[in-house]
């Protein structure tokens, strides 16, 4: 009697094991097929994107190039060869950060961890970036704890608040205010880059983030293919943290990126 006991617990535990496999098995299947799915997703958009991006400059190249080939003109011709550089130009720096941002997102870019005076980088920015904004009628000002020494990757820090600054002159209206701060919170740096610019709607916080993303183009004066802020979120990571947007007291967006003040010495691929 007890042995028959014995034998169906042990019958009952593994139908309980192998079912709790199997559907282990299930919900890994379910899991891989979504995010394959949500990859060729990605892909489809990603080079309907690249087509839509690329099309408008090869359709001006065109004409361009037509037009000048019906006149015998100089002084005519050397005003297209000049328009023609300018497209390929910014051709290439779609194709040039698209190959950036995947080698970033892959983990394919080695980060070289080094001590950082994160306070003099960012007041060599601030320094690089006061003509443009004073060409733009745009006042910069800057807000930095002294004595910020991080381990990281100066490039790629320079990078990230590079393209911040990038985005916010390109879509701060005339006679508007950016802040950049900068402060270490226990074993994080936080670099805030802020604006008195239109700002970003709530349900689009996130998707700025994903590449060729754009804001309605009645909110922003300015073009762009859409790839500085995914560029600055892979960097971030890169660097083991993180880049988000909020809403800023100066009336604008505020892009926040949060480092660890030790960054490892490699990269590493994040989800």
């Amino acid at each position: 009697m007890w042995l028959f006991v014995i034998i169906l617990l042990l019958g009952l535990a593994v139908a309980g094991v192998g079912f709790w496999v199997a559907r282990r098995r299930e919900q890994k299947v379910a899991l891989l097929r979504e995010r394959l799915v949500t990859v060729t997703q990605c892909a489809r958009q990603t080079g309907d994107n690249i087509a839509h991006d690329l099309r408008t400059p090869l359709t001006r190249l065109r004409a361009d190039v037509e037009a000048a080939l019906r006149h015998d003109d100089g002084a005519a011709h050397r005003a297209t060869l000049e328009r023609t550089l300018g497209e390929v130009e910014g051709m290439q720096n779609i194709i040039n950060a698209l190959l950036t941002l995947g080698q970033a997102e892959a983990g394919g870019i080695r980060v070289k961890k080094k001590p950082v005076d994160l306070a003099a980088l960012l007041e060599e920015m601030l320094e690089l970036y006061l003509p443009s904004a004073e060409e733009r009628q745009l006042e910069l000002q800057g807000r930095i704890a002294p004595q910020m020494v991080i381990e990281a990757d100066r490039q790629l820090l320079a990078r990230i608040i590079s393209n911040l600054l990038d985005n916010a002159l390109k879509y701060v209206p005339a006679g508007g205010l950016i802040m950049l701060t900068a402060a270490v919170e226990g074993s994080e740096v936080e670099i805030v880059v802020e604006d008195s610019g239109p700002g970003i709607p709530p349900e689009m916080r996130e998707k700025i983030f994903e590449r060729f993303s754009r804001l309605d183009p009645s909110r922003t004066i300015a073009g762009g293919a859409g790839l500085g802020l995914s560029l600055v979120r892979a960097f971030a990571r890169l660097l083991q943290g993180d880049a988000r947007v909020g809403q800023s007291s100066l009336g604008g967006a505020a892009f926040s990126v949060t480092l660890p003040t030790s960054a490892a010495d490699v990269s590493t691929p994040f989800p």
